[in-house]
């Protein structure tokens, strides 16, 4: 479990999340899970931390940001992988979210990072992306677009 990696493995991934903390997972757990996991089921046993959690990466994520919802639930974990040890992205070539403070002792941001976002923001320097973690008091939807506008529109 040191290792724990939730959803598309490293080289399917479309974005990789690395995350703080870890979720709940139910009792008895299997590789098929992991790969592909029930973000319902993972609500239900986490409850609203969490669903804002999967909320916020779909909408980061979806290809069109006004079917986050349809996307969180049917295929959010196909897309996008979930990390929780830096070690872990070694092997992943893509955008990386790198989530809340956590881990900006060992990935410290970029001189050379662009700055997104005005009151929330967010850091640049692809392929990382430094944000805030994943809650609306510090992740509001006007930063989610502009960091939509910066990764999927490739606008900075």
């Amino acid at each position: 479990m040191n290792e724990l990696w939730l959803g598309a493995c490293a080289d399917e991934a479309e974005y990789v999340f690395l995350l703080p903390n870890r979720p709940v997972l139910p009792d008895s757990v299997d590789v098929c899970f992991l790969k592909k996991p029930n973000v319902s089921l993972l609500i239900e046993l986490n409850g609203n931390h969490w669903r804002k959690i999967f909320t916020i990466m779909a909408k980061l994520a979806a290809p069109a940001y006004d079917s986050w919802k349809a996307f969180r639930d049917a295929e959010l974990l196909s897309k996008v992988g979930v990390a929780f040890s830096l070690d872990q992205l070694c092997d992943y070539k893509g955008v990386v979210f790198i989530v809340g403070n956590m881990f900006r002792d060992e990935l410290p941001i970029a001189d050379s990072a662009q700055e997104i976002g005005e009151v929330h923001t967010a850091f640049v320097c692809l392929p990382y992306i430094w944000c805030p973690y994943l809650d609306y008091r510090q992740f509001p939807n006007i930063l989610i677009e502009a960091l939509r506008e910066c990764t999927l529109e490739k606008k900075c």
